[in-house]
């Protein structure tokens, strides 16, 4: 089975959010322009194929004064021109050749449609506001269209519009001129219609059936908005997804309108995809989410089930047992670095305990005692609706503007209230645990105490590595130059938290040149703020360089040279070359000479190892488009001349 399920993003930085992407790959994002570091991410390594779909959000009372213009095809080419200014061009950039954004919407569930609700008379007003949204649209895809950029139309309210002839007679010049054409479909309790159920679902095919007999397959539809919501056919209709308060559905309920909802959309090849509302949700949408926890506290695990309806992977076969390497002095001197960083950091964990402890007793228990005097969060919420709802009904046998405008602000603040129950209710939750936390925390305060012999023993574990160390000696030479003084960090610095994450290993014997790399940071940047950074933006199994060079001169050694790292984005490169990263941006000013000389003593020294020569070290640069190692390394200063000539010096000298 394949999969058409995609996802809506109005917020880009929920928890596991690329994660989620990179797992699921959707066919289909729509997401509220505002990130552009991740849509960077999505074309370059995310999920390069989605076809995104921009959103850039305006008030329901501004998209009805565009309408209500005199000239809205005027207003049309504005605000497709608002979109291509936007963020300094976001809407006409591009990532491997690809625009971050396929198309662009429009106008958002407007005007109200034919089927909206019982008793909707086709009058003088809806046929001028369908005339305008027809020329809107027009005016708006036109106008993109001078830049190569393509629009979404319709997407109207699930419900509005649900024959044929509601687009086929109300919006002739847009189905002419587009190619991509909108849909939002909801229902409650579930998508699949059954009893009890109301359900926008499937609408999209009724249509389609009847566009396609005119315009033959000229359009694609997506389905840009999906999923349950209690205002579709409910009493009330609160907006209020399937993780609501009042009757919160099951995740297999949900999963079952899912399934069968994907299963239908295979049938249909026009159909690119569904964004499921909401993915990356915004707070007034908590309980549409799909990422993080349900109401329970349990991990909600939709988004493993979506990776999954592409099928099952065929088995992989064994890994071949690695190849036995000797002994090597290397070998064993980065196994006691290893073991020796790893005790020293047990230590220091061991020895800062009964502090610590004690710290986070003394932190948690004001907070505590505060937190067990107020009441609960949620008990308040539901007390301020209560009174809302007296207040409300008293005012009910009343009239006049005064009073109208009152009811008006209870409702609104009603609405506020209610939207805020899912947060009340973890924040009474997040209470509990404090006070649950604090008791633990007094029993490990106690226990740390204890940790003497622990500590005695790690102590004896240190010196014998320290013995060992001094034992081996130096290193054996590996080439003409020696190698140089460095921190050995490979296996101390940041990895990522999942263990399947990691950069493949690869023989040495691949490796025949260098690649110098700038950090485009302060030269001042540790190692280990480099690491964190790219894990935590990138997602990578830890940090792209084999070495780094500070700005002070001082060398460390990041990755084993056995690790085949992204360091560039060419993977032949990658597998027979080694990344040597001098900390700093070098776009302005080259380097100083401490950090040249430093540097040069690297490189020269994996060039005797290596048997390579100067004409194998070369700058990202002249890989692959990018700026690194800075716009000096060939013009300007030139320090690429001066790095090799330092190095030639080396093995001159060595000679």
């Amino acid at each position: 089975m394949k999969n058409k399920l995609g996802f809506y993003i109005e917020r880009t930085t929920v928890r596991f959010m690329r994660e989620a992407l990179e797992q699921v790959k959707p066919p289909v994002i729509l997401i509220h322009a505002q990130d552009r570091t991740l849509l960077h991410d999505i074309r370059r390594r995310l999920s390069p194929d989605s076809f995104v779909i921009g959103r850039m959000y305006k008030e329901l009372g501004v998209q009805e004064a565009w309408l209500d213009d005199p000239d809205p095809a005027a207003r049309g080419r504005e605000f497709a021109e608002e979109i291509l200014r936007y963020d300094f061009g976001l809407a006409t950039e591009t990532e491997g050749g690809r625009l971050l954004i396929d198309a662009w919407m429009s106008l958002n569930e407007i005007p109200r449609g034919p089927a909206s609700f019982p008793g909707f008379q086709v009058d003088d007003e809806y046929r001028r506001r369908a005339a305008a949204y027809d020329a809107f649209q027009v005016a708006f895809r036109e106008q993109l269209q001078q830049e190569g950029i393509e629009a979404v139309a319709f997407n109207f309210a699930a419900g509005n519009f649900i024959k044929p002839e509601h687009y086929l007679d109300w919006f002739p010049a847009t189905l002419e001129n587009y190619i991509y054409l909108g849909f939002h479909e909801y229902g409650w309790p579930a998508l699949k219609p059954g009893p009890g159920v109301q359900t926008a679902a499937l609408f999209y095919r009724t249509c389609m059936e009847g566009i396609r007999q005119r315009y033959g397959d000229r359009h694609k539809a997506i389905i840009t908005e999906a999923g349950l919501t209690m205002a579709y056919g409910h009493p009330g209709n609160p907006d209020e997804g399937w993780l609501n308060l009042e009757q919160p559905l099951t995740e297999e309920e949900y999963w079952d309108s899912l399934q069968w909802y994907n299963e239908e959309m295979l049938k249909d090849d026009y159909v690119m995809g569904a964004a499921l509302f909401e993915v990356g949700h915004g707070h007034r949408w908590v309980t549409f989410r799909h990422l993080g926890e349900d109401n329970e506290g349990r991990a909600i695990q939709i988004i493993s089930r979506i990776a999954q309806l592409g099928g099952e992977q065929p088995p992989q076969p064994p890994a071949p047992n690695p190849p036995t390497t000797p002994e090597t002095w290397e070998n064993l001197a980065t196994r006691l670095s290893a073991l020796a960083a790893s005790v020293d950091a047990s230590r220091t964990l061991v020895a800062g305990l009964p502090e610590q402890a004690a710290a986070l007793q003394d932190q948690l228990e004001p907070m505590v005692a505060a937190l067990g005097e107020a009441p609960p969060l949620l008990e308040g919420v539901e007390s301020a609706l209560q009174r809302l709802s007296a207040l409300d009904a008293a005012l009910a046998s009343q009239s006049g503007e005064d009073v109208s405008n009152l009811r008006n602000r209870i409702e609104s603040v009603r609405s506020d209230l209610e939207s805020m129950k899912a947060e009340a209710k973890r924040a009474d939750d997040v209470r509990a645990e404090l006070l649950a936390l604090v008791a633990a925390a007094a029993s490990d305060a106690a226990a740390a105490r204890s940790k003497a012999d622990l500590l005695s023993l790690l102590d004896g574990l240190a010196a014998d590595v320290r013995t060992l160390q001094s034992k081996i000696g130096g290193p054996p030479a590996t080439g003409p130059v020696p190698m140089p003084k460095m921190d050995d960090l490979r296996f101390t610095l940041p990895k990522h938290p999942d263990p399947n994450v990691r950069y493949p290993n690869r023989e040495p014997s691949l490796i025949r040149r260098i690649v110098i790399h700038h950090t485009a940071t302060s030269s001042s940047a540790s190692p280990f703020l480099i690491a964190r950074g790219q894990i935590q933006r990138r997602g990578l199994p830890g940090i792209t360089y084999h070495f780094t060079v500070g700005g002070d001169g001082t060398i460390s050694w990041t990755e084993p040279l056995e690790t085949e790292t992204t360091h560039t984005n060419n993977a032949t490169v990658n597998r027979e070359s080694v990344g040597v990263a001098l900390i700093g941006n070098f776009n302005d000013a080259p380097p100083d000479d401490a950090q040249l000389d430093a540097a040069a003593h690297v490189v020269a020294w994996l060039l005797g190892m290596f048997k390579s020569t100067t004409t194998d070290v070369v700058g990202r640069s002249e890989i692959e488009p990018t700026s690194s190692p800075g716009r000096q390394w060939l013009t300007g200063a030139r320090y690429k001349d001066a790095l090799l000539a330092r190095v030639d010096a080396l093995l001159s000298a060595e000679r």
